[in-house]
């Protein structure tokens, strides 16, 4: 072998090391890269660092791609596609089932898919169904009679209203009974083994769903918080039969607040007998409780219910007109006479009380 073929094996040599050594370097680098991004896109997404729970639903015959997009609309994943890739590495692919999931913010992808493997509608669920007007007490007696948790467990599960993370929640002033008129009515399909503070979340996100930007937009129209709205729908919801009456009867709550009258609501009073009586007695309303709307003027300091939409939107909606009291007139019906002055609310009034 002459020096010319020696200088031309030598360098084919050195190039065919330099180009597997670029492999190598390519490989190490990729592989670190794949890595570094697998265990980041993995993760909960960056801004779900608070934990929150969010409600997830899958139609039935969803595809991975379809669910692994949902979940990223929802902000519980950073990537879709890395999402997609994990399934198929773990044998999750083609295993996920459909319905309904109550999923975490701070649940990484892993959690996630096994949590999909199992539970959703193919699980027996039970139904609960919370008429509009319930109040906590009343929710909780449902839900313990459904033998779903003990009533003492399910308004335990309320006493920390900041734990559940919705952003309303820090709209509501501190106090006792921080939820009342925030465990929106509807009917709920329950899991069988499913915590109170899972039933409360879901509440909480019906409420949070229903109590769109443009309702809390027409509040600061109005002048008034979304607590002070939800606390006027309260009362409405407890008074009013008929659906009819409802923005009437906001519209005498309004009336009576820019005149600086005393609400003089019943239901409020009901509050704070906690329970529900034909007629109320004269001593009932001197019961000493900032409730009491027939001893302290303005709002009572939250609502005594749990508001359907539709005194919700009567309460940002209310009915412009005169009116300045109202009282039933129909037992059967519901009907209320509404009256501008006293002396005409006094002969309803009177109309009234003869039938007894």
């Amino acid at each position: 072998m002459n020096k010319k073929q020696i200088s031309f094996l030598s360098k084919g040599v050195i190039k065919l090391g330099f180009w597997f050594a670029s492999l190598v370097l390519i490989y190490v680098i990729g592989k670190k890269a794949f890595l570094y991004t697998y265990n980041i896109t993995r993760q909960p997404a960056a801004e779900n660092r608070i934990a929150k729970e969010v409600e997830v639903q899958i139609p039935k015959g969803s595809t991975t791609k379809e669910i692994a997009d949902l979940l990223q609309e929802k902000g519980l994943i950073t990537n879709s596609l890395w999402f997609r890739i994990e399934s198929r590495m773990n044998n999750y692919d083609s295993h996920f089932r459909y319905g309904t999931f109550t999923l975490n913010t701070t649940m990484d992808q892993e959690e996630i898919m096994k949590i999909l493997q199992t539970g959703g509608e193919q699980e027996k669920g039970i139904k609960l169904t919370i008429p509009e007007g319930f109040t906590t007490q009343d929710i909780a007696k449902r839900v313990e009679s459904l033998g779903l948790a003990k009533a003492s467990d399910f308004l335990e599960s309320i006493t920390d209203a900041e734990e559940y993370g919705y952003d309303f929640i820090y709209q509501i002033p501190k106090r006792n009974h921080r939820l009342e008129g925030y465990l929106f009515p509807a009917t709920y399909e329950i899991r069988e083994g499913a915590t109170p503070k899972e039933i409360v979340s879901k509440m909480l996100k019906k409420f949070e769903q229903v109590y769109t930007s443009e309702y809390q937009q027409r509040a600061e129209e109005l002048g008034y918080t979304m607590d002070q709205i939800i606390t006027i729908a309260s009362i409405i919801e407890k008074e009013a039969r008929l659906d009819e009456e409802r923005a009437k009867m906001a519209g005498v709550i309004y009336n009576r607040l820019n005149q600086n009258m005393k609400l003089q609501m019943c239901s409020t009073v009901m509050f704070v007998l906690g329970k529900p009586k034909a007629r109320l007695l004269y001593k009932d309303l001197e019961i000493e409780s900032p409730y009491n709307t027939y001893l302290y003027e303005d709002l009572p300091p939250g609502p005594i219910a749990n508001p359907g939409e539709a005194s919700i939107r009567a309460a940002l909606y209310p009915e412009e007109h005169d009116y300045l009291y109202f009282v039933v007139e129909n037992e059967e019906t519901g009907q209320h006479h509404f009256s501008k002055t006293g002396e005409e609310h006094e002969r309803a009034k009177q109309k009234y009380n003869q039938k007894f």
